[in-house]
């Protein structure tokens, strides 16, 4: 088995990504942190979950280290909130658009090579592809779906008389509300899974095994590697999972930065961020 990584900041100077290369538990994930709004840093919740699947206790299970992590991240996010926000006695006290949370795409490899485990939340992704060539998305990014609510906003706002030197700090401004009602989706059946250290996000975790027959390579990648495209109804997931099957996760890596550099106002290609952090693994078999 051949493993490549990438992991680079993106326009911001905390980088909240974190991600797994396992080796001796064969974990492997990319984990994508979100920080509260003027709440509890985005960091905390990557890093813990990555604490939790580095650990190298071979006993527990996939599905265990992501609870395990998940209450370290109830403790730490109140200690962190009594430190620099306000008092509160429990998690559950804690704003939840105040709280940070993660994003993750994480797999563990059966040692016989018969199967693997995984889970996933948020707008990380799994993709498969066969020997055929075949590309297989294992989940599905409820974000995404939802975001692009406010994207389609923006580029309508955008498109109105007068607006078009509009910069994307001002637009942001415009769709804030609709991306705060999006936030408080989080961990409901309305919205998406999220790791936040509450009870709510082990139950919204999509989780399950897939056989290894016949496959060839599995790509795990946060959001920040979506491909950038000027087509809002395009599949941008695999756009993506098709150039790093072909050209590797540097190879993604290469493009979508180049698209986002060729477009810096986000005019172009629609997108919420200039720059967001990427975190991209690729297995090889």
């Amino acid at each position: 088995m051949h493993v490549t990584k990438v992991y680079q900041s993106g326009e911001n100077d905390i980088n909240e990504d974190a991600y797994v290369l396992n080796r001796s538990n064969k974990i492997y994930a990319a984990i994508d942190g979100s920080t509260g709004l003027a709440g509890i840093p985005g960091y905390i919740a990557s890093q813990t979950i990555q604490e939790a699947l580095i650990h190298e206790n071979q006993s527990i299970s996939l599905f265990e280290r992501v609870e395990a992590g998940n209450r370290n991240l109830a403790e730490r996010s109140v200690t962190y909130y009594q430190e620099n926000l306000g008092e509160v006695s429990t998690y559950e006290q804690i704003p939840r658009n105040q709280r940070g949370s993660t994003s993750i795409a994480a797999i563990q490899l059966e040692r016989s090579g018969e199967y693997f485990d995984y889970i996933q939340a948020g707008d990380c992704m799994i993709f498969m592809q066969y020997d055929s060539g075949d590309i297989r998305k294992v989940t599905y990014d409820l974000v995404q779906l939802l975001d692009r609510i406010a994207l389609n906003e923006l580029v309508k706002f955008r498109s109105e008389e007068g607006n078009e030197m509009l910069n994307l700090k001002v637009l942001r401004k415009k769709v804030n509300p609709i991306l705060l009602e999006n936030r408080k989706k989080l961990n409901t059946r309305d919205g998406y899974g999220i790791i936040d250290g509450s009870e709510d996000a082990i139950n919204h975790l999509e989780y399950g095994r897939i056989p290894m027959r016949r496959v060839k390579k599995i790509l795990l990648l946060s959001d920040g590697l979506t491909m950038p495209i000027n087509d809002l109804e395009q599949d941008a997931w695999l756009l993506s999972a098709q150039y790093a099957f072909a050209f590797g996760v540097s190879g993604l890596l290469e493009e979508v930065g180049k698209r986002e550099m060729d477009d810096p106002d986000c005019v172009r290609y629609p997108r919420l961020k200039y720059q967001d952090d990427k975190t991209g693994i690729l297995l090889e078999f």
